[in-house]
């Protein structure tokens, strides 16, 4: 680019004291609508990440399924650690969550001798798998382990596998 200098303190034939750049645009020439188009894009943008960010955490901080507290009654024999309404695999693409009580309900599980068992009379255990956003180095040695753990069980027993969250992997 070219500054072509004036020796005339106006310029020439010109009243402005500022050098004239041949080939430069001059601001009033810019539409307005240039300068408000990527305001408003910045400013849908924000906006629909904040509607998308508040979407993901009513998701996420949902309140499990609550099982009626007859269907609780009738699996006393349910271990510790494991409750009827707890979610067994994240439902997806519209469908719901199946809970516990709605797998045991399918199986005809129900307690026997202080067991629960399936129709069948197998019993049943429950086994949670390890989940995780960002896996740990040795993720790979942990799946091993869990999918040797799960062969063993499901020798003897029928096996209910809690499945992980597809929010948090």
């Amino acid at each position: 680019m070219v500054v072509m200098l004036s020796p005339h303190p106006k310029g020439e034939g010109g009243s402005s004291k500022y050098p004239r750049i041949p080939g430069a645009l001059k601001i009033g020439r810019i539409p307005a609508a240039l300068i408000l188009l990527p305001c408003v894009l910045l400013f849908l943008h924000t906006s629909l990440a904040d509607v998308a960010r508040s979407q993901n955490g009513k998701i996420l901080n949902s309140p499990p399924q609550r099982a009626s507290a007859s269907s609780i009654k009738q699996y006393t024999c349910l271990p510790k650690d494991v409750r009827a309404d707890e979610t067994v695999s994240h439902g997806f693409k519209g469908r719901p969550a199946v809970t516990v009580q709605n797998k045991l309900t399918e199986m005809k599980a129900r307690c026997r001798k202080g067991r629960l068992v399936d129709s069948r009379g197998r019993e049943i255990r429950f086994f949670h798998l390890s989940c995780w956003g960002n896996p740990p180095d040795n993720y790979q040695e942990i799946r091993r382990r869990e999918t040797a753990e799960l062969a063993k069980l499901k020798q003897r027993y029928t096996v209910i596998e809690f499945g992980c969250n597809p929010m948090i992997q």
